[in-house]
């Protein structure tokens, strides 16, 4: 079998986008241009789920406070709200669809919580939503348990959470819990990443870590993509130790919805053949400070979550 080169990869990834912005665009042509009266709206939140509930329990709560935020607001347009999680465990997102089918949605926005633009985001999601199709995604979705939706709801897909200002805000928080003598100290962000979209993966920290040190006083930041822990040690720590050797104190702290980089920073390890040394080790003599806590909990998020919603809302009329 013929190895698929980057450029390849590249190109099928261009096309992959390509195809999704003609649909989106033939989708916007055909569908009505607004809300008909007595139609009903509902409201996905998607996120990306887990096999650990103390993951899925932060992204879960967020149900409940999207609710209470509307109501507070008054004039809730949504029938129904709800959370669905794209892998491992209920509510998945099918489980949603059918039950909004049953109660007679009309129109459904999606808002997938995903950090920035990613396969998940672009691909797996519209995918098990019905609006995407390609055989390999299909077979790796069916693969790990997917069931895709089959179903008459007009849906439109919103952004992700790089959209507007909310991670520079809440990560400005995180930064700032750990910080107490900025001009001597050094902010390290990691990320999950995605090759494929790098570009802008890239540019969201680059800006994330410019607004905190504008914020506060730090002199120093830099960033690495460490997926969920798996590339850590090859390419996390390595930016950790040199900003460590820059300044007094660094200040880790992640990307990541319902999980800190803390108890990553503690059960990796690096493997040398026959010695292995855990991660925790090579910090041992270094002033670094890991956050324990991810995006969540964090009310901002839901915030933003209704702004977007809303904003949909307002667009159809």
């Amino acid at each position: 079998m013929p190895k698929t080169t980057n450029d390849q990869r590249w190109n099928q990834m261009v096309n992959k986008i390509i195809t999704s912005v003609i649909i989106a665009i033939l989708a916007g042509i055909l569908a009505p241009e607004s809300t008909s009266a007595g139609e009903k709206l509902g409201l996905i939140i998607v996120a990306h789920g887990s096999p650990r509930p103390e993951w899925n329990t932060p992204v879960l709560n967020i149900e409940k406070e999207v609710k209470s935020i509307l109501s507070e607001r008054g004039d809730n347009p949504f029938s129904q709200i709800r959370v669905a999680l794209m892998e491992f465990c209920e509510p998945s997102i099918n489980t949603v669809i059918n039950g909004f089918e049953d109660d007679g949605m009309d129109k459904v926005y999606v808002v997938p919580l995903f950090i920035a633009p990613s396969g998940h985001s672009l691909f797996d999601v519209p995918t098990i939503l019905g609006l995407y199709s390609d055989r390999e995604t299909l077979e790796t979705l069916k693969e790990e348990g997917a069931a895709i939706a089959d179903t008459r709801i007009k849906i439109t897909v919103g952004p992700t959470l790089n959209t507007g200002n909310v991670l520079k805000e809440i990560l400005l928080t995180r930064v700032m819990e750990l910080s107490t003598e900025p001009e001597s100290e050094a902010v390290v962000l990691l990320a999950h990443g995605d090759e494929s979209f790098e570009p802008i993966w890239s540019s969201m920290c680059r800006e994330i870590g410019a607004y905190v040190c504008s914020e506060t006083g730090i002199p120093y930041f830099d960033y690495a993509f460490v997926e969920i822990g798996q590339s850590f040690i090859s390419e996390g720590v390595p930016i950790i130790l040199e900003a460590a050797g820059k300044h007094q104190k660094t200040i880790v702290v992640g990307i990541y919805l319902s999980m800190g980089v803390h108890n990553m920073a503690q059960n990796s390890t690096l493997d040398c053949g026959k010695m292995k040394i855990a991660s925790r080790e090579l910090f041992s003599d270094k002033n670094v400070h890991f956050a324990e806590r991810g995006l969540l909990p964090d009310g901002r998020i839901s915030d933003w979550i209704v702004d977007r919603a809303l904003e949909w809302v307002e667009g159809l009329k």
